[in-house]
């Protein structure tokens, strides 16, 4: 067997090789087996194997907070410039502040429910940036 990785496609000739592997039988004679015939595990071997438990993910890791399902969709409407806004403060404030505590996996309704539930906490000032946007246009 060599270590060319393109033996097995044949040279001009249109010859292809056939790769073997060195298997030992029961009384530990060396045989010959084709490449393409996969190696056989016994129930020793798999048993004598200690498998590795899957490591819990920590809460930060695990996925959204909650399912799509739970989700109700309804339109925003919002001058562009204040979603730009918006967008930018997310990747720049948002998304690295996720990021060290360990969140790699953040769901855009994840992030709009959070933005809604941060405006329920500051509701009055809702009105007051309403009346304070229509002076400016005036």
């Amino acid at each position: 067997m060599t270590d060319n990785p393109f033996d097995d496609l044949g040279g001009d000739d249109g010859e292809t090789s056939v790769e073997s592997d060195v298997e030992r039988d029961e009384s530990g004679v060396e045989t010959d087996r084709p490449a393409s015939e996969p190696a056989r595990a016994t129930a020793v071997d798999a048993a004598s194997e200690p498998q590795p438990e899957p490591e819990p993910e920590p809460p930060s890791e695990s996925g959204p907070a909650f399912e799509y399902s739970e989700v109700r969709q309804k339109p925003l409407y919002a001058r562009g410039e204040t979603w730009d806004q918006l967008e930018d403060e997310l990747g720049i404030t948002v998304t690295p502040e996720l990021r060290r505590m360990g969140i790699r996996d953040d769901e855009t309704r994840e992030v709009h429910d959070a933005i809604l539930k941060v405006v329920l906490e500051h509701i009055d000032e809702v009105a007051d940036q309403i009346h304070e946007t229509r002076k400016q246009t005036e």
